[in-house]
């Protein structure tokens, strides 16, 4: 057996097992996301699937909760991985969701990566595969492009914000995130809480 196929399915191994621990992880909505999300940063070396990503974007459209699980999500599947088909693919994810996506994405990967997380922040990044060094490269120039593109956009916001009458040195980026976080709390409280209340029905029709 070759080295390239015993690759791919081990590739294939970590893909299955990361849908089964989000699958167990999380709550119904929250577990299709994770799930989305790996399905379309697979390991094997083919575009994702048009449809996990239109999935994600459907699950994110209407909640700030759920657009701060994505990018966690995200976060966690560039930490972890050494591969450069996965890292690239979740770049490819990134853009589509700061271009097509919530506006609320550019402001959450903004500040997730300002907070020091490492999202766009992939200099280090390295497939340890001798054959992937170029693709290794591109994936870190690529990440470095998206940066600064977000960062270019998030400058050109507050310039208009201060054309309007806002300061340009006030804390309206901070302020409001620390509103968005308050709210993120508030709509995983009412997960959490429904989470319950079904599970204590189940538990009733059980009796």
């Amino acid at each position: 057996m070759s080295s390239s196929t015993i690759r791919k399915a081990l590739g294939a191994m970590k893909d299955q097992t990361s849908i089964g621990l989000a699958k167990v992880g999380s709550s119904t909505s929250l577990a299709d996301l994770d799930v989305a999300i790996v399905k379309a940063t697979r390991h094997d070396e083919y575009p994702a699937e048009e449809k996990y990503i239109r999935e994600i974007q459907s699950l994110t459209c209407y909640s700030k909760a759920f657009i701060s699980a994505c990018v966690n999500t995200l976060t966690r599947r560039l930490n972890k991985t050494k591969s450069w088909t996965v890292a690239l693919k979740t770049l490819i994810l990134i853009q589509r969701l700061l271009s097509e996506g919530d506006p609320a994405y550019e402001e959450e990967i903004f500040f997730s990566t300002r907070r020091g997380t490492r999202l766009l922040n992939m200099s280090d990044f390295s497939d340890t595969r001798s054959s992937s060094w170029d693709f290794s490269a591109f994936v870190r120039t690529y990440a470095l492009y998206l940066d600064e593109r977000l960062e270019y956009r998030m400058q050109s916001r507050r310039g208009k914000r201060s054309m309007f009458g806002f300061d340009e040195n006030d804390d309206y980026p901070y302020t409001r995130e620390r509103e968005w976080e308050r709210e993120r709390d508030r709509e995983r409280e009412r997960d959490w809480e429904r989470e319950r209340n079904g599970k204590k029905k189940k538990e009733k029709k059980l009796l």
